[in-house]
């Protein structure tokens, strides 16, 4: 049997196990199944920075989602870090699948991701690939071992679940960019990636010429936010994205203008968008239109309408997203959204 990580002894054979007293062996079995979750009214007041990333650094591949399907998925994760000059470590569950849609039980998953959590020699931590799945474990991962010793925390989709997680419980900023396999690291990623996580500079403007003013104005917060479907989703639940006085980041894919339409008025019951400090929409997809295509004037009007009623400065068509070259946005810094000029400037650095 291996050894669980995090623990203090290694468990091996039947015989040594049979050599713990049982009531100690069962206390610390629970202690390592249960719940390592921070309290979850302790939300996380300070900015947590991880130190940034340096060439020949190992950083953990997990799968806290959907599944990979082929091998070669994952060598082309493995080969997009190592252009970034990283050294890719990949999870024991990495490969798992179960019951179609997960790429591993949910015990599995997390273990991956506390396992590297806790490893003082992994630097950096990025998802392979989106899907579903990652609320499933959001009440399992070891966010302790995240305030102990930060780390870069990488992935989008998804992956919204455990970044703002991360970010709310121990202030750590997570970042909130394209996955390792299922995404391509094009010259400019690689370039924006380095930038974010390997640089002691801050990002500065971000603007692009598809960005659209809905409300103009100017907002200033930490980012937040990121899949629309899953901000929607966890909505009234202890692991809410906390969206009151912050920069909220919106982005979806393959969804028809109605669900769109569902998925902010969501938010707009719930009083999430009212108390935004401003709100972004990056790339809106919908099903069987290319991103080139642009939105329908079906989806245009409803995002139109819904953020109108939010009443806070907003933007549609921000480069971010289930799109090529997309921004990397570190989620739990503060930046300034300017809803007139169709601007997101981040000022200080995201890694120390």
């Amino acid at each position: 049997m291996r050894g669980i990580a995090g623990c203090g002894w290694i468990l091996g054979s039947r015989a040594e196990v049979s050599g713990v007293r049982r009531s100690h062996f069962l206390k610390a079995t629970l202690a390592l199944t249960a719940p390592a979750i921070l309290p979850l009214r302790a939300r996380a007041s300070e900015t947590l920075k991880a130190p940034r990333l340096r060439t020949g650094d190992l950083v953990g591949l997990v799968s806290p989602a959907g599944p990979m399907q082929t091998q070669a998925e994952l060598q082309t994760g493995i080969e997009q870090i190592k252009l970034l000059g990283l050294v890719p470590v990949v999870g024991k569950h990495a490969m798992d699948k179960w019951n179609g849609h997960l790429g591993g039980t949910d015990a599995a998953r997390a273990e991956d991701i506390n396992t590297f959590a806790r490893d003082p020699k992994i630097r950096g931590i990025f998802a392979l690939r989106g899907g579903y799945g990652t609320m499933r474990i959001l009440e399992a991962i070891d966010y302790r071992a995240f305030a102990h010793d930060p780390k870069v925390v990488f992935g989008f989709s998804d992956l919204t679940a455990l970044l703002n997680a991360i970010t709310s419980r121990t202030g750590l900023v997570t970042f909130h960019g394209p996955v390792a396999a299922l995404s391509t690291y094009t010259p400019t990623v690689v370039q924006e990636i380095q930038a974010a996580t390997m640089s002691g500079n801050p990002i500065g403007v971000l603007k692009n010429t598809s960005t659209v003013s809905i409300i103009p104005g100017r907002a200033q917060g930490k980012l937040v936010g990121g899949n629309l479907t899953l901000v929607s989703a966890l909505t009234g639940t202890p692991f809410a994205v906390p969206s009151a006085g912050n920069i909220l980041l919106l982005e979806d894919v393959h969804e028809e203008p109605y669900r769109i339409d569902q998925l902010l008025t969501t938010l707009l019951l719930s009083g999430d968008l009212q108390r935004a400090a401003g709100i972004a929409v990056g790339a809106v997809t919908e099903p069987d239109r290319k991103v080139g295509d642009g939105p329908t004037d079906e989806l245009v009007e409803t995002l139109r309408d819904r953020l109108a009623v939010a009443g806070r400065p907003a933007v549609r068509g921000m480069q971010f997203g289930h799109i090529l070259n997309q921004w990397v946005l570190p989620l739990g810094l503060d930046a300034v959204l300017d809803a007139t000029a169709g601007s997101l400037t981040i000022s200080e650095a995201a890694v120390i």
